[in-house]
């Protein structure tokens, strides 16, 4: 978990309209759209969808671009970085995009929740609440780490909570979509419980200080 004093330079995800071959032209119109819809209050589209309904690009290229920004936003989170293109390309198919609003909750402390989050874009919270109801502090978290794996031992019960702090991107599969990879693959595996045992770590650490 990437918390406030990491300064360490991680690689940036590519944005979508660099898998795309329509215009940058285009993009743009696209992006203005989108954001005249935000000025009007109206449902957002994502701009792959804006791009469709402009005739820019076809369902079929959306559809390949995100397969390619998935497979190489799966490779840049440390859990999965060791496979190799053919099984980062699979594995994505288990995947699906979630936007998030600055300040909006996703994780709720104690729910049933199976269900692994990637980190792609923005910037999240981890906390919990003490006894008393007060929200205790655990981490900040950012790209391209992944949330919501201490639950896949938990039976999808959540441990802590999680909200955006800004504008938010997520990668999200469930997890028995993931099992064989967790289970069989070791070097994802041991990738994956090294995930956890930093974590653990990390949050003992945190509630040892709010407790001194």
């Amino acid at each position: 978990m990437t918390v406030e004093n990491d300064t360490q330079e991680k690689p940036r995800p590519r944005l979508l309209g660099e898998y795309l071959s329509c215009s940058r032209g285009s993009i743009r119109i696209a992006m203005q759209k989108k954001r005249d819809a935000k000025v009007r209050g109206a449902d957002q589209k994502r701009i792959g969808e804006l791009l469709i309904d402009l005739d820019m690009i076809s369902e079929e290229d959306l559809r390949n671009a995100l397969r390619q920004q998935r497979a190489d936003r799966l490779g840049l989170c440390p859990v999965f970085e060791s496979l190799n293109r053919t099984e980062l390309t699979g594995i994505g198919n288990h995947f699906s995009e979630v936007s998030l609003t600055a300040d909006q909750q996703f994780i709720f402390e104690g729910e049933n929740d199976p269900t692994l989050y990637i980190l792609v874009e923005g910037k999240l919270e981890v906390f919990i609440k003490d006894k008393d109801g007060n929200e205790v502090h655990i981490a900040f978290v950012s790209p391209v780490e992944p949330i919501g794996e201490m639950g896949y031992f938990q039976g999808g019960i959540r441990t802590a909570s999680v909200r955006a702090v800004v504008p938010t991107e997520l990668l999200s599969a469930a997890y028995k979509n993931l099992t064989h990879y967790f289970e069989h693959v070791p070097h994802v595996a041991h990738a994956f419980l090294d995930v956890i045992n930093r974590r653990q770590a990390e949050t003992s650490e945190r509630l040892n200080d709010a407790e001194n």
